[in-house]
């Protein structure tokens, strides 16, 4: 058998060969949001709060639809060698700031029957930079890890669960999400995604329950390689929306894949949250093989990206989870094929499924909701992609900047500010005046 610090080294060289770059922020927050959506239903900083699950206002009239949560995580402060506590709280503002203006965007009346809320579970590390996301509208809750790591039964997860992740035990703050009871619908992102499109049809298919689900099943962007069987039916009641993480898997453990880690959609439950953390206490993660001897034998496989997959997989709740197109929901632009060099499979669907679809390959019209792992973070002004990736990468950084721009126009927590020339700025028709220049010391930030 590989040792463990054999395996953690190759998966570290595999993350850094798919350019996934780990957060030194993420993001959860519980705590009262401000919500005072201007004339075009856009989000202004500042103002009343309303809470709850409905009761905010648009034009004047009281907006009691339906309220989905959408939550991130805050892990860390900065205070390292890599970056100060100051750093951090400008790179969480640029991330922060856009994600969720492009929330607001998407749930205007005129685009959403739902109404949305922003949440931040804030790590007690953390706190410090939870200031920067009560100013954008964020409600913060700190909250610690739901569990000792000292109480974990088997002494492998025990040792290692800090190890092989960005953020470690921290992480599972994420399942905060689950408590979020108040709302039917919860959505765990991470702060480097962007919504582009409404989802609608998730909320309905989690919402409208068995009696509306044929009707909701067609609108939803199912994985290709999901069949579903007289055997195997399509789930009377869905409690989460995924896609999964096949970069992260070694050829022949497909089935196993992990759910990636910047998105998921959830049913809020107290018993669910409490099961994940029975699993974790259990401490059923196997040297080598990963949860239950299965799931998570990758980076990030003993965190959230494991115990999800565990969670939804065939040994638990396998009648309960949808697996998602990932070329159109967190799209990531990574390439389908492993490598040719592969000693199994090479050249061939990391998926499984013959004939996979190229993610680098999309319309941007198809795609709903991108997570900027391969394609880069925008505030680093990135110049240049892979050949296969140029393409699209540049029309969702763009799409990220001009999101940015309307938030900027949009904004009236303070006096109106100038914005940036087109002319003379660096690659205007993607950045929009806010990169001066390639890398990140060329980025105008966002200022709050």
């Amino acid at each position: 058998m590989v040792n463990f610090r054999t395996i953690f080294t190759l998966c570290m060289a595999q993350a850094l060969l798919l350019s996934i770059i780990s957060l030194t922020f993420q993001l959860i927050v519980v705590h009262q949001m401000e919500f005072n959506p201007g004339s075009d239903g856009m989000m202004n900083l500042g103002t009343s709060a309303n809470g709850g699950v409905s009761g905010a206002v648009v034009d004047g009239i009281s907006d009691t639809r339906l309220t989905i949560a959408y939550t991130v995580t805050l892990t860390g402060c900065g205070g390292d060698k890599r970056y100060s506590t100051q750093d951090a709280m400008g790179l969480i503002t640029q991330g922060a700031a856009v994600l969720r203006h492009s929330i607001a965007m998407a749930h205007s009346p005129q685009q959403s029957k739902y109404n949305y809320q922003m949440y931040a579970i804030v790590h007690p590390v953390a706190k410090e930079c939870s200031r920067v996301m009560e100013k954008l509208g964020y409600t913060v809750l700190i909250r610690n890890t739901p569990f000792d790591k000292k109480d974990i039964q088997q002494e492998f997860l025990r040792e290692n669960i800090d190890r092989a992740s960005c953020c470690g035990e921290k992480e599972f703050i994420k399942l905060y999400a689950y408590t979020l009871v108040q709302h039917p619908v919860a959505v765990i992102l991470d702060l480097d995604s962007l919504i582009l499109q409404p989802l609608d049809s998730l909320y309905d298919a989690m919402i409208g329950g068995e009696d509306t689900m044929e009707e909701t099943r067609q609108k939803l962007p199912i994985h290709k390689g999901v069949e579903y069987t007289a055997e195997s039916p399509f789930p009377k009641r869905i409690d989460a929306f995924y896609t999964k993480d096949y970069n992260m898997v070694n050829a022949g453990n497909e089935a196993y894949a992990g759910v990636q880690g910047g998105f998921l959609v959830v049913r809020p439950s107290e018993a669910t949250f409490d099961e994940y953390i029975d699993i974790v206490l259990e401490g059923n993660y196997i040297e080598g093989r990963g949860w239950g001897g299965k799931y998570g034998y990758f980076f990030g496989g003993m965190q959230i990206q494991g115990i999800c997959a565990y969670y939804y997989g065939e040994d638990k709740h396998p009648e309960t989870g949808v697996e998602l197109n990932r070329c159109r929901i967190n799209s990531m632009v990574d390439s389908p094929y492993f490598s040719k060099d592969d000693k199994k499979k090479p050249g061939e669907c990391r998926d499984g499924v013959d004939g996979c679809e190229d993610c680098r390959n999309s319309d941007l019209s198809s795609i709903m909701s991108v997570h900027f792992t391969i394609c880069q973070k925008p505030w680093l002004c990135t110049a240049n992609w892979d050949a296969a990736s140029t393409q699209l990468c540049s029309l969702l950084h763009s799409e990220w900047f001009r999101i940015r721009r309307h938030f900027e126009e949009s904004r009236s927590d303070d006096e109106p500010r100038q914005l940036p020339e087109l002319e003379g700025s660096f690659r205007p028709e993607t950045h929009f005046g806010y990169c001066q220049s390639s890398g990140q010391k060329g980025y105008l930030p966002i200022e709050v």
